[in-house]
């Protein structure tokens, strides 16, 4: 799920700016309204594990602007390429939000998401028109533990999602003129509904859901929907970020059409990576 890989290490890197400010002096004293900027890439682009017929790859530009207070805005502009189109702007994603104030064991947010379409027959998850959520991370010595819900709003469909995670961020200092290094070994399970692809008009065999009552039905079954494991590094050296994320994911429960695969649910156990760069003003 592209969008939700670039926020996860979007708050790994802002977990590491706040750990290190927070040696000299009180986190409190530290927060300070940010324009951040990124170029964000990723190999193969899935949703959930489900895929377009095309083998698409992408390309994120994000601009943030983060306030003081825990208050932020994201836009977040996609562009997608795949052997029958080049690189072209395919939609913009809004977020707003508000993250919670650190504490020695808890962080999080809740925000939520306006998808833009500018071509909704590239992008797998073109049903969706909205997704309002909150994610939750318990953090310790042995393992963090990560628990989130969401809800999606399309056309006439609201579906439900949870998610639950662990991992264990390895930290390494000094790696290059005081650079910071970030390893993030992490594991997901990601479920809910997705009726969201009920009656999607598709050009090019992404995935669609026909008035097919039995895919209906399994469409409204809150199941799991994929697991994926991933290991984010990610470098911070004072404004400067990047990172590099190998993943492999693993779609459950993918809705079918008797007879009809061209009109079901498209997915298998994938391995992609992300990457991106990004700074802090």
């Amino acid at each position: 799920m592209p969008y939700t890989k670039i926020k996860s290490i979007s708050l790994i890197v802002i977990g590491l700016l706040v750990f290190f400010s927070a040696d000299s002096q009180n986190i409190r004293d530290s927060a300070k309204n940010e324009l951040t900027a990124s170029v964000n890439y990723q190999s193969k682009l899935h949703y959930l594990g489900r895929t377009d017929s095309l083998k698409s790859s992408g390309l994120f530009p994000v601009i943030g602007l983060k306030s003081k207070t825990g208050f932020y805005l994201n836009s977040t502009f996609i562009f997608i390429q795949n052997a029958a189109t080049p690189l072209n702007y395919t939609g913009t994603i809004l977020e707003g939000g508000y993250r919670f104030p650190y504490s020695k064991n808890f962080s999080g947010n809740i925000y939520y998401d306006h998808f833009l379409y500018q071509d909704k027959s590239v992008l797998v998850q073109s049903a969706l028109k909205g997704q309002a959520g909150v994610n939750i991370i318990y953090n310790n010595k042995i393992v963090n533990v990560n628990v989130g819900g969401d809800i999606k709003f399309s056309n006439g469909q609201t579906d439900f999602g949870l998610t639950a995670g662990l991992d264990k961020l390895f930290l390494f200092r000094n790696i290059i003129n005081n650079a910071v290094l970030a390893v993030n070994p992490s594991a997901y399970i990601y479920s809910g509904t997705h009726t969201y692809f009920k009656n999607v008009k598709k050009n090019n065999g992404l995935p669609l859901l026909a008035n097919n009552s039995s895919s209906i039905e399994q469409a409204k079954q809150f199941t799991i929907l994929s697991y994926e494991v991933s290991a984010p590094m990610v470098l911070v050296k004072g404004k400067f970020n990047a990172y590099i994320s190998p993943a492999y994911v693993m779609p459950q429960n993918l809705v079918t059409v008797n007879s009809r695969p061209d009109l079901s649910e498209r997915g298998s156990d994938l391995f992609y990576f992300s990457a991106g760069v990004g700074v802090r003003l």
